[in-house]
């Protein structure tokens, strides 16, 4: 059996990350089939948000799937096969975005967000077709003033850091360049 490589890409608002995370799935799933997953709420009234969708849609190729997941319990039913998502387990994922994702699961308590997030990781890792995930940057910025929002930036923060121990490629998008942490960088030892 061939070893699965999952690959994330990371980056600030507008810098290139979902284009990037598009071509390195085009090129590596091959004749594969894709399935692009958006995580998150619609927000059917926000006009500016119906934008961002559409520009993300058009950007597509039309012979991609789509799943659309509004509920943070079924993300990682969708990587296991046996699933209801079954049909996805011979197709590559593209995942944008986990910060969407952590979004749809603000609300949980801090003991069952570490559930799930435990088994999307082993979700992630159980996998027998790649994934390619997409997540904001968010930690450079002023600490965020709200409670709300120092949660958000922490559960992503955490996130991202374990889903990238399970990837083979990690790659930085900035300015619309694309650095391949995997190859430039040290791994960060973790502390308890």
């Amino acid at each position: 059996m061939a070893v699965v490589e999952h690959i994330i890409v990371t980056g600030g608002s507008r810098s290139g990350k979902s284009e990037w995370a598009e071509q390195l799935t085009t090129e590596g799933a091959l004749d594969d089939p894709i399935c692009y997953v958006a995580p998150g709420i619609n927000y059917p009234d926000d006009t500016n948000w119906q934008l961002r969708l559409e520009k993300h849609r058009q950007r597509r190729p039309q012979h991609w799937r789509l799943e659309e997941i509004t509920d943070a319990f079924l993300l990682p039913r969708l990587l296991t096969s046996g699933s209801s998502y079954a049909n996805y387990e011979n197709s590559w994922l593209l995942i944008d975005s986990l910060g969407s994702w952590v979004a749809l699961g603000l609300e949980l308590s801090e003991h069952d967000w570490l559930g799930l997030q435990a088994e999307f990781i082993a979700a992630l890792e159980a996998r027998c077709k790649s994934v390619v995930l997409v997540a904001e940057e968010v930690g450079w910025g002023v600490i965020p003033h709200t409670a709300l929002g120092r949660l958000f930036r922490d559960r992503l923060g955490s996130l991202s850091r374990a889903c990238a121990r399970k990837c083979s490629e990690s790659w930085l998008v900035c300015m619309g360049q694309a650095l391949p942490l995997h190859m430039l960088a040290r791994a960060v030892e973790l502390s308890n």
